[in-house]
């Protein structure tokens, strides 16, 4: 039953404007990012220890992850309600007697595979860009793959609140405008210590290099992540088990 409700949500975004999002997002940041760089090279390059790889992506962090990445994980969830909320979709899907749960968490998933194809959009228009532009030094692979895999995983929570608004709030504008606002001050807040428990900002906190995060125990960042996550599905299972969609 949920792999077919799982079939059905995925065929929903055939021809759809989530797929222009997940290529648009990255792009958008890594061309910011790059040429803010190369701006500012002799800045960013004045030691001569620095890897230009790495010292480009803190421009990825700072025009990619504390805006259009939350932004993105926002209206991924209002999209994939979209159908629902207009024309009476909900009560056609849930007329077929499909436990929520399970259609919640077929939209969850449909989320937060949509948000690692952007990680990888990002990580392949930059790495794809930063050797055409001439970024100098060896590429750290390894570095790299980790910031898009802990700032995907840390994207999780804001995915689950984002899913709980729009399953609640009949229409796109309304969660879409609660996304915004609250991801704009998420720059602000990821440079003090109360960055790591507001989720708009920990995606950025986990895509930043060490030496640049205010984090003091990744241990803790995390555990709050995984808090955060479950407890956002928990709330919005259960007001979704409760909604009148009919």
């Amino acid at each position: 039953m949920f792999l077919n409700i799982l079939s059905i949500e995925f065929m929903k975004t055939r021809r759809s404007k989530l797929w222009f999002l997940v290529f648009f997002g990255p792009i958008v940041g890594v061309t910011l990012a790059l040429n803010n760089f190369f701006i500012n090279y002799d800045i960013f390059m004045s030691d001569p220890g620095d890897n230009g790889w790495l010292e480009a992506w803190t421009q990825v962090e700072i025009f990619y992850s504390p805006l259009i990445f939350p932004i993105l994980a926002g209206v991924f969830a209002a999209l994939v309600c979209r159908y629902e909320h207009a024309g009476g979709g909900w009560k056609q899907l849930l007329s077929l007697a499909v436990p929520r749960h399970q259609v919640y968490f077929a939209k969850l998933l449909l989320i937060a595979f949509l948000l690692a194809c952007t990680q990888l959009s990002l990580l392949i228009f930059y790495i794809g860009l930063g050797s055409i532009v001439g970024v100098p030094n060896q590429i750290p692979w390894k570095t790299l793959w980790g910031f898009s895999i802990k700032g995907w995983l840390a994207a999780l929570p804001l995915a689950s609140i984002q899913l709980a608004i729009s399953t609640y709030w009949r229409g796109f504008g309304m969660p879409l405008a609660i996304n915004i606002a609250l991801s704009l001050p998420s720059i602000l807040v990821a440079n003090t210590s109360a960055g790591q428990f507001y989720p708009w900002a920990q995606p950025m906190l986990a895509m930043s290099p060490a030496d640049e995060s205010p984090i003091q125990s990744m241990m803790m960042f995390y555990t709050l992540i995984i808090l955060v996550f479950l407890l956002a599905n928990f709330v919005g299972i259960l007001s979704f088990r409760k909604q009148d969609v009919t």
